[in-house]
């Protein structure tokens, strides 16, 4: 039989003693050798009486230990090496030479079979890309990773695998980390990446494949401001510009709203450096809208996807634009105007008449501290300006005003709310009756005057699920709270309500000209704009009654004339038809789902309704569908394979042949990539994970395979073993026996026997 080869050695003990003897045994050699070497110290002599005495020692301890040689037959457990390839979109994108970034890492894995062969030898040679292993039928396949996590892909190669231990990573990626872009800051890594990589154990060797690339590109990768602005008020929007291999372009960026351009900015690009470029708008319509921010293409841009980006904003009301006249003081204007004073929700104008045209004052006009109701101003030029025209207990007659109630009609009727308080001077009393005003009213004005009856307040049913009643707002019964507020002491007797209008609030116990309950609070839409009738001069009976019940009716007061005012200015949350898509963004390919709810003048719903379906693209072309609502007038459309772009849904609800209102929104569908966004390679980031691990940076055409730092296999032993005893022969005696005789001489000659 052929002796084994031998490729390993050790020292070993092959003495039957028990360690604890060994010790033992030890100890007192060294005790007794120390004591006798103690008394040499005021020898001149010492030194090679020391030397023998030790070596003597030394000899006698093998003798206990009995040392021996060990060879060994051992072999090495291959390791795992593991090959990450990056196969991000962004992989996909073409280099100088034509091929993309993932054909030349393909092209090199190729050519280089023999060496990973090779390396197979002693590692376990695994592959993955970012997403887990990945098997070489995947690996010719082109990229398609919507994501480049580094990090994780990393940690993912050292926790999956055969178990073995980690040799060390292969990572073939562009840089262009976009994960968590604090971890690779411009700075260096963050501290919290630095601790990942440090936990993976073993050395990353990059390489980067595109070390050669002119790569060149304009991205705008981010814009950010508010999801919300408030109409008329500036709104602050910056926009991140990132510019690669361009030398210092000049960029005009440009803002548009629904593709119209609203403000241009010419800006100069620093190559490596994000610029910020500054917006501000302020928006002029209440409502959602698309706006876009972009840069022009330049000639040998990589991505021409990435120089648009676009965002949906709300635009709301800050303040509502209220004008208030009055014919005459009272406790009904003063708690009115004091409401309308204190809400910061609410910018008012009020005039209370205390002078009017015919009162005869008896002094030069100079002379007066009241000024003249200044009527062609409000109801010409500042009229465009109020969200909002209450009426109060005022006759228009006085101040020549038939000229101006054309103007106030058509601006109701062009969107503007209108409310008209009940009194002497009002409805029919202030003349009302056959002018424009008469059009927008929701009450008869067969006739108007004012009774001192006892008026009980209580909400109809259509009140009960009406927006500008609802007063208790889901903190209890909003009947009950009405039955429980204080009466009212006066009603302006009417023929009752226009066809359209709805009563919320009447008095059974009182009959209008029409033989029906009298109504108190009716409310009726007026073209584009909506208009309220409050047929009383008394609800100030609820704020003096804020002692009596704990201002529960004080509360009452103040919450009836907040919801009014939202209601009259169609707040969105009011709108009887509503388009609700799920969200604003969608990913292209993704459903998009849009709810639809339909209610009537009284808000209850509208079963069976009929929507005429409007999905405009690019607010261009249009296509057209017809939804019927469900019983609980609700319904609901999904669109599939939407293209790109932004579009705007409107919904136009008809029941029994009678137009109920429209609706609309707008959202997004956007063919947008984090791996486009931000398509530039990241050679810093890959030299990163590199130093922090101790590996290595390699150039993809060098001398790779040969260059890796990776950590050795494991040693394990083997069966096979063969002992070389050393201090159990006749040499190692006789040596001891003579080094103790030429000590024992020399201590006789000097003197110490």
């Amino acid at each position: 039989m052929l002796e084994a080869t031998y490729n390993d050695w050790t020292l070993v003990s092959l003495s039957p003693l028990t360690r604890n003897f060994q010790i033992i045994a030890i100890i007192a050699v060294i005790a007794a050798c120390s004591t006798v070497l103690w008394s040499y110290r005021q020898s001149r002599r010492r030194w090679p009486l020391t030397f023998l005495r030790l070596c003597a020692a030394v000899l006698i301890i093998g003798f206990f230990i009995e040392p021996a040689l060990q060879l060994r037959v051992v072999r090495k457990v291959r390791n795992r090496l593991a090959i990450v390839v990056d196969r991000s979109v962004s992989m996909a994108l073409k280099t100088a030479t034509g091929r993309s970034r993932h054909e030349h890492v393909l092209a090199r894995l190729q050519a280089d079979a023999d060496d990973l062969t090779s390396l197979g030898e002693s590692h376990v040679v695994e592959l993955f890309d970012l997403e887990g292993p990945l098997t070489n039928d995947a690996l010719v396949t082109p990229p398609n990773g919507d994501r480049t996590d580094l990090l994780t892909a990393l940690e993912s190669a050292r926790d999956t695998g055969t178990g073995r231990p980690l040799a060390g990573i292969v990572l073939f990626s562009d840089g262009a980390d976009n994960a968590d872009l604090e971890h690779f800051k411009k700075n260096g890594l963050s501290s919290a990446a630095r601790e990942r990589l440090e936990h993976l154990g073993a050395p990353v060797n990059v390489v980067e494949v595109t070390a050669s690339d002119a790569f060149k590109d304009v991205a705008v990768v981010d814009v950010r401001t508010d999801e919300f602005a408030f109409v008329h008020n500036t709104l602050e929007i910056d926009v991140y510009i990132e510019t690669t291999g361009f030398n210092t372009p000049t960029l005009p960026v440009t803002l548009r709203r629904e593709g119209v351009v609203v403000a241009t900015q010419e800006a100069v690009a620093i190559p490596g450096e994000t610029l910020v470029v500054h917006f501000a708008t302020k928006p002029d319509k209440i409502g959602s809208f698309v706006y876009s921010v972009s840069v022009p293409s330049f000639a040998g841009e990589a991505i021409a996807t990435n120089n648009e980006r676009s965002f949906v904003l709300q635009v709301i009301r800050d303040k509502i634009r209220v004008l208030q006249v009055a014919g005459r003081p009272s406790w009904d204007e003063r708690f009115l105007r004091q409401h309308l004073k204190e809400n910061p929700n609410v910018d008012l104008i009020s005039f209370f008449i205390l002078r009017s045209p015919t009162d005869d004052p008896a002094a030069p006009e100079e002379e007066l501290a009241l000024i003249p109701f200044p009527v062609n101003e409000l109801f010409t030029t500042e009229l465009e300006s109020f969200d909002v025209i209450i009426f109060q207990n005022f006759d228009y007659r006085l101040y020549n005003m038939d000229q101006y109630l054309q103007n106030i009609r058509d601006k109701v009727f062009g969107g503007l709310g209108f409310v008209m308080i009940g009194g002497n001077e009002s409805f029919s009393g202030g003349g009302y009756a056959g002018t424009p005003i008469d059009e927008i009213v929701p009450l008869r004005m067969d006739a108007g005057e004012l009774s001192r009856d006892k008026v009980s307040p209580v909400i109809t049913t259509a009140g009960r699920r009406h927006p500008t009643t609802d007063l208790a707002r889901g903190s209890g019964s909003n009947e009950r709270l009405w039955q429980q507020l204080p009466g009212w002491t006066s009603l302006n007797r009417t023929g009752g309500l226009v066809h359209g209008a709805t009563a919320l609030v009447a008095d059974a116990s009182l009959r209008s000209l029409d033989g029906e309950p009298a109504p108190l609070v009716a409310v009726m839409d007026a073209g584009q704009g909506r208009s309220m009738a409050i047929a009383t001069d008394s609800m100030w009976r609820w704020r003096f009654a804020m002692h009596k019940d704990g201002g529960a009716a004080e509360r009452a007061y103040h919450r009836f004339w907040s919801n009014a005012l939202h209601w009259l200015v169609r707040d969105p949350e009011h709108s009887r038809i509503r388009v609700v898509p799920s969200k604003r963004r969608f990913d292209r390919g993704e459903k998009v789902d849009v709810s639809f709810i339909v209610r009537g003048s009284d808000y209850q719903p509208v079963p069976f309704a009929q929507l005429r379906v409007a999905l405009d693209q690019e607010f261009s072309g249009s296509h057209l569908d017809d939804v019927l609502t469900g019983e609980a007038g609700t319904a609901q459309k999904n669109y599939e394979d939407l293209p790109a772009g932004a579009y705007r849904i409107s919904a136009e609800a008809t029941a029994a042949g009678e137009s109920l209102g429209k609706g609309a929104a707008v959202f997004l569908i956007e063919d947008r990539s984090l791996e486009l966004d931000r398509g530039a390679p990241r050679p810093e980031v890959l030299e990163a994970i590199a130093r922090t691990t101790k590996g290595r940076s390699l150039p993809l055409d060098g001398n790779l395979w040969e260059a890796l730092q990776v950590v050795d296999p494991d040693v394990v032993e083997v069966d096979q073993r063969r002992n070389i005893e050393l201090w159990d022969n006749a040499w190692a005696l006789l040596i001891a026996v003579a080094l103790l005789a030429l000590e024992w001489a020399m201590r006789r000659r000097f003197g110490y026997l």
